[in-house]
This record gives structure tokens, C-alpha cells and sequence, in this order.
């Protein structure tokens, strides 16, 4: 089925808002658009669903001929996306299943709304849109297939097509954003009354319909108050910025282990949740029982996050004494003694312990027996 048809047939399937559960979505809109992008999604070469990463599933992943994701898809429920909340949680799900894969593109829709990220690019991930696709009703869905044969047509992702479009987008959205920006601030700085030009013409043209020229003062009280109203998002302007960009704080979109206090007190706060769910699964560190009552929750953090890099330390210092003294050793049997005299079973889990001719897993097991 041609796209274009496709896409007009999801539009129907959306239009009543009854897609209540993200199976609803990916069946009946995702994947039908991908089956007319070329991908196949009966055959696991071109699709896996449930893709496993080291931070949970993704819910598509698309694959190129030696099985690697090259693009990540999360489904959610229609009309899911709308809410602000739900829809940071799910970008900053998304973002964290790209983590150590190849993923390029990641693609977060809820059937409706389909907004698509590069995985690596400067900024945090909500600058990192370069698409929003709108596949409702009233859409325009000439548009809408263009840009999906650009970006996510199969033989596009595979020979690099669509990422190199996507990156072209992505410096066009953030110039045109800029612009954008600017004009808000001299639009803004046009209605706060001391515009000469503004307030004349505004006179003049209510002399000449009304018949009576309204005090200067009164103009430019109005000129204030349509500039107040003017930007519901807000003062464009921007505001004082951190003395870090995201890049510094979170190289390759992953928390550090040894943020400085300062670091610390500037993350964002779904920032800081990144790194507070970071320790708590990749290390299961635990916050500290005790905490002084005076401090409120964002101090807490701070002091937890430099608790757990302790921690940290102490566990990278353990593991080099131990790699030191097994250098010591021939045999994995007095390796093995020599892990056990400082009990490191938890911490050769996580540290990624081992020795020539035995894996991983194996070492640990074996170093669990013995401890026990």
C-alpha cells in the first residue's frame, strides 16, 4: 500500500481516540507506516520488538544487515504525549535505552504526535528534536509521507541518508529557533510603551476610526499590558545560564562519577532524577537512612550523590588493589583467594572483574561459592 493511502487510513483509525493501549498503537499505526517504509515486520532482521538494552526494552527497534538498532521507536498510548509530565518521562525512558547502542534516531509517538530525535547531538535531549509530525485528521499527510520517506524510509536509514537529513534539520531547527527568539524580543521591547513609532501610529489609527485622540500615557498602559499577553510561553529573553552545558554534566547522555557540589546544586531537576536512578539501578547504591531534618529534598540529593561517588571511589579502589595483587598469582584458584579475603562479591559484579580463560559470569559464580 502506497504511503499516502497509509496514512490516510491511521488518520481514520485515530480520528475516534480509542487507541488506549500502546499494543493499540504500534499495530495498527506503526507498524502498518513502517511496512510502507520498507520494513518488514515479520522478519527480525528488519524489526525487533522488545528490543533488550542495559536499561530496559525499547518498544521497535530497527535493525541494519548485522542486527545492530539503528533507530529506536517508543509507543505510547493515543493521546499520551500531550500531557508534559508523561511526556518528559518517556523522552528521558527513551534516551536512556539509546545508552551504549548504536541507535541514531529515536523516534517517541503516541500515534498522533510523532517526534523524532537525533541520539547525539549538542544540548539535552528535548534540543535535539528535529521533527514533529502531526498525524491527525486535519494533517497534512502529503507532508507528513515526504518527511517519513526522508527519515525513516529503510534503505534511507541504512545508507545513511536519514541521519545525514536529519542533522541538516536539526542546525535549520535551532537557527530558525533562534530567529524566532530574536523576533519575540523586539516584539516584546516594541510593547512596552516607550516606542514612539508604535504608540503614533496606534494613536493615529484610533483618532481616525473613533474620532478622538486617547492621552499618550493610556496608549502606552495598553502597549504594556498586550505585551504582558503577548508570549503566553513566556519572556523569550534567555536567563542566566549555568556556568555547565549538559555535555560537560552528562557525557554521551550518561551521569558522571564525580560531579563537584557545585555541578550538583545547578542540574535540573529531571536532571538530577537521571542520576539519582542512575546509581540507584546501575549500582544499586542506597540513599543514606539518615539524613539531617534541616535539609530540604534538593540538598538531600546533593549530599547523596556525593555519598554514592564515594562510595564509588572506594569500590574502584578495591577493584585496583585486587587486579594489582592477582598479578601476583598464576592460577585463578589464588585469584579467587585473593578476592576473597576482601569479600567483593557485589562489587565484582558490578566492576566488571575477570581473568584470561574465564568469564565473567563463571568468576562470579565461583567467587559466590567461595564466600559462602
Amino acid at each position: 500500500m502506497e504511503l499516502e493511502e497509509r496514512l490516510a487510513k491511521v488518520s481514520t483509525e485515530l480520528s475516534p481516540g480509542n487507541l488506549v493501549l500502546e499494543t493499540n498503537v504500534q499495530v495498527k499505526v506503526i507498524r502498518p507506516i513502517l511496512r510502507s517504509l520498507g520494513w518488514d515486520d515479520a522478519d527480525s532482521s528488519h524489526l525487533r520488538a522488545e528490543y533488550k538494552t542495559g536499561y530496559g526494552r525499547a518498544d521497535e527497534a530497527l535493525l541494519d544487515e548485522f542486527g545492530h538498532p539503528l533507530v529506536f521507536i517508543e509507543a505510547k498510548k493515543q493521546g499520551h504525549l500531550q500531557d508534559v509530565a508523561r511526556y518528559d518521562s518517556a523522552l528521558r525512558q527513551l534516551f536512556r535505552y539509546a545508552r551504549n547502542e548504536p541507535v541514531r534516531i529515536l523516534l517517541l509517538t503516541d500515534g498522533e504526535t510523532w517526534d523524532f530525535y537525533l541520539r547525539k547531538a549538542a544540548g539535552s535531549p528535548a534540543e535535539r528534536r528535529f521533527l514533529r509530525l502531526t498525524l491527525a485528521e486535519s494533517a497534512d499527510l502529503e507532508e507528513a509521507a515526504s518527511a517519513l520517506r526522508t527519515f525513516l524510509r529503510r534503505d534511507a536509514v541504512l545508507n545513511d541518508d536519514a541521519i545525514r537529513a536529519a542533522q541538516a534539520r536539526l542546525v535549520d531547527e535551532k537557527a530558525r529557533s533562534e530567529r524566532r527568539r530574536d523576533i519575540q524580543i523586539a516584539w516584546r521591547a516594541l510593547l512596552d510603551g516607550s516606542d514612539e513609532t508604535l504608540r503614533s501610529l496606534l494613536t493615529e489609527r484610533i483618532e481616525q476610526g473613533a474620532g478622538h485622540r486617547p492621552p499618550s500615557a493610556e496608549i502606552a498602559d495598553f502597549l504594556r499590558e498586550q505585551g504582558a499577553h503577548a508570549l503566553p510561553e513566556g519572556d523569550p529573553a534567555p536567563g542566566p545560564s549555568r556556568p555547565y552545558t549538559y555535555d560537560e554534566l552528562f557525557p554521551d547522555d550518561r551521569p558522571r562519577t564525580d560531579y563537584a557540589r557545585d555541578e550538583l546544586e545547578h542540574l535540573m531537576p529531571d536532571e538530577m532524577s537521571d542520576v539519582l536512578e542512575w546509581w540507584a539501578e546501575e549500582w544499586e547504591v542506597d540513599a543514606p537512612t539518615e539524613h539531617d531534618c534541616d535539609l530540604g529534598e534538593s540538598s538531600q540529593n546533593v549530599e547523596f550523590v556525593l555519598h554514592a561517588q564515594g562510595l564509588y571511589r572506594g569500590w574502584v579502589t578495591a577493584a585496583d588493589e585486587i587486579r594489582e595483587a592477582a598479578e601476583e598469582f598464576v592460577d585463578v584458584q589464588a585469584y579467587l583467594a585473593s578476592l576473597k579475603v576482601v569479600e567483593l562479591r557485589d562489587w565484582a559484579v558490578r566492576l566488571g572483574l575477570g581473568t584470561s580463560g574465564l568469564r565473567k559470569q563463571g568468576l562470579v559464580d565461583t567467587l559466590a561459592e567461595n564466600i559462602e
